[in-house]
């Protein structure tokens, strides 16, 4: 073969490693795209079981009838157990025989043990303050929530509105809505979350096809009503549910609102779209894993107006709203 044909026969063999790369690349891609399909699928599914499973999430309970009747701390007292060590160590000497003699060890070893006695008493005070100042804090603590306790299951309104402010501080609404408004009257709470409005759901669907291409399609009028039905049921869920996990209440109201159109003056403003009277008692009942949030709503006294085709219409809420 003359250097024409080794050329030729090494330019063949370079298109055919190159065709077998595009391949390879063409493979790779695809297994790309069908991955980005199925994590933008799952990212979808997430988001969804997310806005409609907030009443899963519940905050910590706090039993304040087992907080009031706390006993107080214990009163430390001072003893002298590094002195008693110290002297038990110092009698327990013993010479190490004429070699350590020799070398000066036991007279090394006699003395640190001398010299611990002496700074024992120090360290069994040092213990004894830190003791102190650790139970000034747990006294301090335990006067505040043992009282804390009393005043709320007596229905002190302002206790309950402390512990509602304390609430706030440590979270966000996020997913919740902007903001959650309460009043406290005649011991009767009444929560108003301001939602989100149906925005927050997705107006589309989305489904990995058989060749592993990801599918979006419109998302059906009364699919799409019905998830932000269950959203805004999810949030009054929560939302009664951290108020019974954090206040010995047996009933709350949660009223839903969020901005609509005002027809009679063509402007938006918040709107009641959900208003419930929970009850403690029924609400411990629920499996909320299983439930469907909006069909759960029957089990309380409520107000809501919703149509699948059209969604939520303004109601009068079961109690009056905050001004």
């Amino acid at each position: 073969m003359g250097w024409k044909g080794a050329v030729r026969s090494l330019a063949s063999a370079a298109r055919a490693a190159e065709r077998d790369a595009q391949r390879r690349h063409a493979q790779a891609l695809k297994s790309q795209i069908i991955s980005n399909a199925g994590a933008a699928v799952d990212e979808w599914e997430r988001y969804i079981s997310e806005l409609i499973t907030l009443h899963t999430n519940l905050a910590d309970s706090i039993d304040w009838k087992s907080t009031a009747t706390l006993p107080s701390p214990a009163h430390p007292t001072r003893d002298s157990a590094h002195e008693n060590k110290a002297k038990a160590d110092l009698d327990n000497f013993k010479p190490g025989g004429l070699f350590a003699k020799l070398l000066g060890g036991d007279a090394k070893r006699k003395a640190r043990l001398q010299q611990a006695l002496m700074d024992a008493p120090a360290k069994d005070q040092a213990t004894f303050d830190n003791a102190q100042a650790k139970y000034e804090v747990d006294l301090r603590d335990w006067e505040q929530d043992t009282a804390m306790a009393r005043r709320l299951l007596a229905g002190d309104e302002q206790a309950i509105a402390e512990v509602i402010r304390e609430m706030q501080t440590l979270s966000k609404e996020d997913l919740i809505g902007s903001a959650v408004q309460f009043t406290i009257e005649n011991g009767t709470l009444h929560a108003v979350p301001s939602v989100h409005s149906d925005e927050i759901i997705p107006d589309y669907r989305r489904k990995q096809l058989a060749s592993g291409k990801l599918s979006e399609s419109k998302m059906p009028v009364s699919q799409f009503n019905e998830l932000y039905q269950d959203y805004v049921a999810s949030v009054a869920l929560k939302v009664a549910g951290d108020m019974f996990q954090m206040l010995p209440l047996d009933e709350v109201y949660v009223t839903c609102q969020t901005s609509m159109l005002n027809t009679a003056t063509g402007r938006k403003a918040p709107m009641a779209i959900l208003s419930v009277h929970f009850v403690r008692s029924t609400f411990e009942k629920l499996n909320l894993r299983l439930i469907d949030p909006s069909d759960s709503m029957k089990n309380f006294n409520h107000k809501m107006a919703f149509k699948k085709t059209s969604g939520f219409q303004p109601i009068d809420p079961l109690t009056e709203l905050p001004e």
